[in-house]
């Protein structure tokens, strides 16, 4: 479990970001921290496992992302990876539907493990690639909104989402400082047809750790 000092750190920073944090949510991440740290010592799932840079770079970006997404529908993480965004979202906003979708098979189990550790039962994971999601239970183009906190290019991205996003949903990157996408940030067309860039929201996180961007695109109701 997280020590006093960790979660203070861990309240200080949600409070900078006007977000509340129930004591159910401190004890659900603090439990989630812990089997991160002891799966990180099998393989790596975060570059630096202390527990103030998983709270400063995970999981407050994980947190600060949550005020600027739509606040209903089904939600997706795709290439979920450690569990950020979306474990952490689905941890304080447990009114969202969230499905964690990872194609690697130990990040995969890691996920699964988590949501078993914790009791989250808003959480689900998914191990495979978004078109194999879509087959699943006929569940072509699922979801409202479906985020990302991986490195791909962005044509790569929306053409993962495809399948799974709703008409009039969107796809959501999130992007470090110095990343905000190819070519210009603010460009009006979309790399993919099948998308419209709609907005880049930009936030910043708690304790100096800078700026971050999200960039929306919508997918278009014709395709």
């Amino acid at each position: 479990m997280l020590d006093k000092e960790a979660c203070a750190l861990l309240e200080r920073g949600a409070e900078a970001l006007q977000i509340s944090l129930t004591p159910q949510s401190l004890r659900t991440l603090s439990l989630y921290v812990d089997e991160l740290q002891r799966w990180t010592q099998v393989f790596n799932l975060v570059g630096r496992p202390d527990v103030k840079t998983i709270i400063r770079k995970h999981i407050l970006d994980s947190l600060a992302f949550s005020h600027i997404l739509p606040g209903q529908g089904v939600f997706a993480d795709l290439g979920s990876g450690a569990g950020f965004p979306g474990f952490v979202l689905g941890v304080a906003e447990q009114k969202r539907e969230i499905f964690l979708i990872e194609t690697r098979r130990k990040r995969a189990n890691f996920l699964k493990q988590a949501v078993r550790t914790t009791g989250v039962e808003n959480i689900r994971v998914f191990e495979g690639r978004a078109e194999e999601f879509a087959l699943q239970d006929r569940k072509p183009a699922w979801f409202d909104t479906v985020v990302t906190r991986a490195t791909w290019d962005m044509t790569h991205f929306l053409t993962l989402c495809l399948p799974i996003v709703k008409k009039g949903g969107y796809a959501v990157a999130m992007r470090g400082p110095h990343r905000k996408g190819g070519g210009t940030a603010r460009e009006d067309h979309s790399p993919h047809d099948s998308f419209v860039q709609e907005a880049i929201s930009e936030y910043r996180l708690p304790f100096g750790e800078g700026d971050r961007y999200a960039l929306f695109f919508r997918k278009k109701c014709f395709t």
